[in-house]
């Protein structure tokens, strides 16, 4: 079969795809027929697509809960949880001003005082903002460690 794909130049993950959209009906095969050539690079990026698109959403409740309950993980990345929080936001759809308050209160006190502080316009705004202002938390941490060494010393 592999010898089939490289003498006719064909790409396992295109036959992958164009498996899974013979099984597909209805406003789902419109959608995909409607796709532009070469739109989908990879299954990956179909899958994602896809997924984002056609997925049964959850139960409201249940995502207003996991939006009211939003905090950073220890250890999660700042990227890692704007990413979670824009799912979570781009379900629901609240009011950007509500959005400019809930996002901040993922973060510890002070990450949430000095988003807060920079008063952004945007939801955007902020969230770009907050890798600058770890950043500045990190720094500002590191030194008080370096000046309570120094005093113990």
């Amino acid at each position: 079969m592999t010898d089939y794909f490289e003498l006719h130049e064909i790409d396992e993950s295109d036959v992958q795809i164009r498996l899974f959209a013979q099984t597909l009906t209805g406003d789902v095969k419109k959608w995909f027929k409607g796709l532009l050539a070469n739109h989908i690079a990879d299954l990956v990026v179909f899958h994602r697509l896809f997924i984002d698109i056609w997925e049964r959403k959850k139960n409201p409740l249940q995502i207003l809960s996991k939006y009211d309950n939003i905090i950073r993980a220890p250890n999660e990345s700042v990227q890692d949880y704007c990413t979670r929080f824009n799912s979570i936001y781009n379900n629901i759809r609240p009011p950007l001003d509500l959005s400019l308050i809930k996002f901040p209160d993922g973060f510890d006190t002070d990450m949430s005082y000095q988003l807060r502080e920079r008063n952004p316009e945007t939801l955007e705004q902020m969230q770009s903002n907050v890798v600058s202002v770890e950043v500045n938390l990190l720094a500002k941490k590191s030194g008080m460690r370096n000046e309570k060494r120094v005093v113990i010393k």
